[in-house]
């Protein structure tokens, strides 16, 4: 039913570098309860440690950080995760100021002539998944809003498909 490819690019070893950088590895790990030495080498690909997937979810849970879920996701050549807890009625307006900034982001740096840098790649592709993360929220929300309305939903699908038999 799925086709999950590996992609031949180690997205998630790119991940897990950029994540490195970003965060205070040692204070992080003292927080999971692991050595700060044996946390570096497990986010380092060049080390033959590795993150198990109970270290990877508390990870993600504690820092609420999804750039090494979204590097695994990309190897699998999958879209980014979506936390649908966050799709509420108050966080609506702010996805869609979200998504849409990303995009423009996204937009200057596609006709931007500066070099490519890894940094700069990163940066790219973090906008890129907080967009698609903002926009598919956004859907889940109206999908929620629509079937929460079971004669509304009943009424559309009704005209929807009288409509085609009129075409």
């Amino acid at each position: 039913m799925y086709d999950y490819k590996v992609s031949i690019h180690n997205y998630l070893d790119g991940a897990c570098r950029a994540f490195a950088s970003a965060h205070n590895v040692e204070q992080l790990a003292k927080k999971i309860g692991m050595r700060p030495a044996v946390l570096r080498c497990k986010l380092n690909p060049d080390q033959a440690h590795q993150l198990t997937l109970m270290e990877l979810i508390e990870i993600v849970d504690l820092t609420e950080d999804p750039r090494i879920l979204d590097g695994l996701l990309r190897q699998l050549n999958c879209q980014p995760s979506v936390p649908v807890n966050n799709a509420t009625a108050e966080n609506m307006q702010f996805c869609a100021l979200t998504a849409a900034a990303s995009v423009g982001v996204i937009a200057g740096e596609a006709v931007s002539a500066e070099r490519m840098t890894a940094a700069r790649r990163n940066q790219i592709l973090d906008r890129a998944s907080d967009a698609i993360r903002s926009l598919s929220l956004i859907v889940y929300s109206v999908e929620n809003r629509f079937q929460s309305a079971p004669i509304l939903a009943a009424a559309v699908d009704l005209v929807t498909t009288s409509a085609t038999g009129l075409i």
